[in-house]
């Protein structure tokens, strides 16, 4: 006796319509992938990538501002102790313009160039404004300073 599949129930007949679907080849195959364009989205803000990247702002800020003025110090034109708190405030000054430019630009979002642009913007209107209200604090207390010694 055989075992072979058409050797077994060879008296039964195959049945009109198989119980699952069969896809025709034909109708599938070649098969036409669709490729869906990819969706531009503004890209997501994260406030620690923006607060490390006012970090760094702030390290590399404060770090000119130091070479700078210890120039001034070698020249006596100021002490150690003030070319530290000055290098600080230019620094965190730095660090807040760094943080609000990239903050704007990845809100804004766009190609390579309009985000540089518009970090660089954002980031000179901030140092700026940071800039004129620092002026604005010493002169006046500086007339302070010179009202009190008359």
């Amino acid at each position: 006796m055989t075992t072979h599949p058409t050797h077994i129930n060879q008296n039964l007949s195959a049945p009109a319509a198989p119980a699952y679907p069969v896809h025709q080849a034909a109708s599938y195959y070649p098969a036409t992938p669709t490729y869906h364009l990819a969706r531009t989205t503004t890209p997501a803000l994260y406030p620690t990538a923006v607060l490390a990247t006012g970090v760094i702002g702030a390290v590399a800020g404060s770090s000119a501002a130091m070479a700078i003025n210890l120039h001034r110090v070698q020249d006596n034109q100021m002490t150690m102790l003030q070319a530290g708190i000055d290098s600080l405030a230019k620094g965190a000054g730095a660090g807040v313009a760094t943080a609000a430019g990239i903050a704007v630009a990845k809100a804004v979002g766009g190609g390579s160039l309009a985000t540089l642009l518009v970090m660089l913007g954002t980031a000179t209107g901030v140092g700026y404004m940071l800039n004129a209200v620092g002026k604005t604090t010493a002169a006046k207390a500086t007339s302070s300073k010179a009202e009190k010694s008359k």
